[in-house]
C-alpha cells in the first residue's frame, strides 16, 4: 500500500512510479518521461501532493516519506554532516556574548549548539541530544522540561511551553523539516509546531533558520513559523536556488555555507 490517497489513473500511476524510483525529479524531466505537457504533470502532482503521495518543491516532487515521515535522529545526524557544520557555524556566528539563544531540536541545530557552546552565551533549548554533547561548554546551557520524544530526541509538552513562555532571548535558530517560499517553516511532528511558534514569539532578536538543502522548497505535514518572521536563513550550497530567489523576494535574508566561507545575500 502506498499511502492514505489512491491514485486514479494509469498515469498517475506511472508518474508516482517515476518518483518512487529516483526519490525526487523535476517537472520538465517527468514531462519527458510520460511524454506529456509540464502543465498535466503539475496537475497531477497536486493531485498526488493532496492524497499525501509525493511532496512539492520548486519545480519538481519527492516522494512524501522524504519529508513527511520522521527519520530516527541518529541517521539524520549522518545525512548531510559536512554541510550542517558548516551551517552550524554561520549560525552560531550571529550570537554576540552574553547573549540568550532559544534553539530547537533538530540535527542541525544541534550541529549549531556545538559552535555556540564555544561562546559566553545562554542556550535555552528543547534538543535532549544536546545533554550528552555540551560538558565542555564555555557558556549555559539551560534544558526545557517536558516529555521526550525519543525520534527526534527532543523535549515537548506542557512543561516545556510553560518554562519556555517565561523567557526573553536575543537570538532564536529554528531548523524545520521543509522550508518553502509558499508555506513558510514545517515540521513532520505536530507536538514540536508548538515549541517552534513559541520560541519565535520569546526572540526579541533576530530568528535564524538552519537547514541543509534538502529541506529547502518542501512542505512537511504540519505548519510551524511563518516566512514573514524569519530574518535570516542559513542553508548549504545543495539548496534549489530558484527556491532561494523566491525566499529572498519574501524579505529573507539568506546566507549559503560552504565548509570554509559562506555566501551572505541581502535581502531586498
Amino acid at each position: 500500500m502506498r499511502g492514505p490517497g489512491k491514485v486514479s489513473s494509469q498515469r498517475r500511476q506511472r508518474l508516482l512510479d517515476q518518483i518512487e524510483g529516483r526519490g525526487s525529479v523535476r517537472v520538465s524531466e517527468l514531462a519527458a518521461a510520460l511524454q506529456v505537457s509540464e502543465l498535466t504533470i503539475r496537475r497531477d502532482l497536486d493531485e498526488l501532493c493532496g492524497d499525501g503521495l509525493v511532496e512539492r518543491f520548486h519545480g519538481g516532487a519527492q516522494i512524501a516519506h522524504a519529508g513527511r515521515r520522521e527519520s530516527p535522529f541518529a541517521d539524520k545526524a549522518l545525512q548531510h554532516a559536512a554541510e550542517k557544520d558548516a551551517i552550524g557555524a554561520q549560525a552560531a556566528a550571529l550570537a554576540k556574548t552574553d547573549d540568550t539563544v532559544l534553539v530547537n531540536g533538530g540535527s542541525t541545530t544541534l550541529a549549531a549548539m556545538r559552535h555556540l557552546r564555544r561562546r559566553r552565551v545562554r542556550i535555552v533549548t528543547n534538543n535532549a541530544a544536546v545533554a550528552a554533547d555540551g560538558a565542555d561548554a564555555t557558556g549555559e546551557i539551560i534544558l526545557l522540561g517536558g516529555a521526550l520524544r525519543p525520534g527526534s530526541r527532543s523535549l515537548v509538552g506542557d512543561l516545556a511551553l510553560l518554562t519556555l513562555s517565561q523567557i526573553h532571548a536575543s537570538l532564536c535558530i529554528l531548523g524545520a523539516n521543509g522550508v518553502s517560499a509558499r508555506t513558510g517553516l514545517t515540521t513532520s511532528v505536530y507536538a514540536e509546531t508548538a515549541i517552534n511558534r513559541l520560541m519565535a514569539e520569546r526572540c526579541d532578536g533576530n530568528l535564524a533558520v538552519v537547514a541543509d538543502g534538502s529541506k529547502i522548497g518542501v512542505t512537511s505535514n504540519f505548519a510551524g513559523v511563518p516566512l514573514a518572521q524569519v530574518r535570516i536563513l542559513i542553508t548549504g550550497p545543495s539548496a534549489d536556488r530558484q527556491e532561494l530567489d523566491a525566499i529572498r523576494a519574501a524579505g529573507v535574508q539568506v546566507i549559503v555555507a560552504s565548509g570554509d566561507d559562506a555566501r551572505p545575500e541581502a535581502a531586498p
